[in-house]
């Protein structure tokens, strides 16, 4: 009898452990299942917002001003195809708010008065001058930006000149993106090299 009852015992063991190992190797494939598709859902979501198309406004136009100079920041964009990159062309202008025939015969009569402008914008732009303008306007581009202008935007100023300084905040101007959405582009680009006061 003894015998017998190891058998049995033992029978049982084998058939306990079976028994636990068919339900080690169902929890361990409904694991995998589970993991599978949470690893599939992050996967198509993860893609989904990688190629999102943007609602790219454009143009768009950013105006400001201090005691003595302008500034207008022309943005024009659009996102390249299913990318988050952005094709973006920027113009600044700076204008020059004095007397500009008092300040040109200055420079005649006397030495020219240089200038240093540093723009802010989706691209930093910037760069000297010679002498006094009545108007600077530089144009720079980009076709593979990971930023993108919006009506929410601040771009900061900054003009150095004749042992000056001033600082001024360049804001979504809706007047002058209305104008420049009226225009095509070549009379756009033409009226923002104009001086803009």
């Amino acid at each position: 009898m003894s015998n017998k009852g190891n058998r049995s015992c033992a029978k049982n063991v084998v058939e306990e452990r079976i028994s636990n190992n068919k339900n080690l190797g169902e929890f361990i494939i409904k694991i995998r299942t589970i993991c599978t598709i949470v690893v599939i859902v992050l996967s198509i979501g993860l893609v989904g917002c990688v190629n999102k198309d943007m609602d790219v406004t454009s143009p768009l136009v950013f105006y400001g001003e201090s005691d003595t100079w302008t500034g207008t920041l022309y943005v024009e964009q659009s996102q390249n195809d299913g990318e988050n990159t952005f094709q973006v062309n920027q113009l600044s202008n700076l204008t020059y708010k004095g007397d500009f025939e008092k300040i040109s015969k200055r420079q005649i009569d006397e030495d020219s008065i240089p200038v240093h402008s540093s723009f802010e914008g989706v691209m930093r732009s910037g760069g000297n001058s010679s002498q006094i303008q009545e108007t600077t306007g530089r144009n720079k581009s980009s076709s593979h930006s990971d930023e993108y202008a919006t009506k929410d935007d601040e771009f900061k100023v900054v003009v150095e000149w004749d042992n000056k300084k001033e600082t001024f905040i360049m804001t979504f101007n809706e007047e002058k993106t209305s104008k420049a959405q009226r225009l095509d582009k070549e009379e756009a680009l033409r009226y923002f090299y104009e001086p803009q006061k």
